[in-house]
């Protein structure tokens, strides 16, 4: 009952700061953006290849063992980023550190054995020709890496770096929410399909990439407010 008094009050404290405000309703828009991506998994676990994304894989989906790849990602990739996304909420992490733990431990595994390596296997695939591969590939490997940065980080306690590390996994798992907001809005200027399915994927993690490593380097130099209040 304590615990759940404290939670409230957090909540209650968390709707007063406008910058918590729009954390949360960024991510629960975003969340929702993933609960439609959901929608059309039973089609794809039942392998129905006459279905939308499928249509394209039939000739070789088994054959070729893509398969294992695509299994492999579609459970891994929504895994981690629900697990990401109750990652951000800060009175988790200190009120149950413990359960911020499990999903740690829920969030590296789905992207280092899931969503990396079947990233990788549907990279090869990719349509778009050769920039949509290597734009899906080096995803996969910087999502891998920063995992594991993240990871090592916290083995070493290390937690700033951690944190940060962490949050660019984050950022890099959640490039399926912006490429499904993004690529319809490209698609209003008319240009060639494919060419707008090239510049949607390499938007849709590049460009909230660089926001990220913008805010954070503007919060590294900006004045904390025990600053500025002793400067005052």
């Amino acid at each position: 009952m304590t615990q759940a008094k404290t939670f409230l009050a957090d909540l209650i404290v968390s709707a007063a700061d406008p910058r918590r405000c729009m954390k949360w309703a960024a991510l629960t828009f975003s969340s929702f953006i993933g609960l439609l991506i959901l929608a059309p998994f039973p089609h794809y676990f039942s392998a129905d290849l006459d279905y939308g994304f499928l249509r394209s894989k039939g000739d070789y989906f088994f054959s070729s063992g893509y398969y294992i790849g695509f299994y492999a990602h579609i459970v891994g990739a929504p895994l981690a980023f629900f697990a990401g996304s109750l990652q951000v909420s800060r009175t988790l992490r200190f009120k149950w550190p413990r359960f911020h733990r499990m999903l740690g431990r829920v969030y590296c595994w789905s992207v280092l054995l899931l969503a990396f390596p079947g990233g990788l296997v549907m990279a090869l695939k990719a349509y778009g020709g050769w920039s949509s591969t290597l734009c899906f590939a080096l995803l996969s490997i910087l999502m891998g890496a920063a995992t594991v940065a993240g990871w090592r980080a916290a083995r070493l306690g290390n937690y700033r770096q951690h944190s940060t590390w962490m949050l660019r996994s984050y950022v890099l798992i959640a490039s399926a929410i912006f490429l499904r907001i993004l690529h319809p809005m490209i698609t209003i200027f008319g240009l060639d399909h494919e060419f707008t399915y090239q510049i949607s994927v390499w938007v849709s993690w590049l460009f909230p990439l660089c926001v990220f490593e913008m805010f954070r380097l503007y919060s590294n130099h900006a004045p904390s407010k025990q600053q500025r209040t002793a400067s005052g």
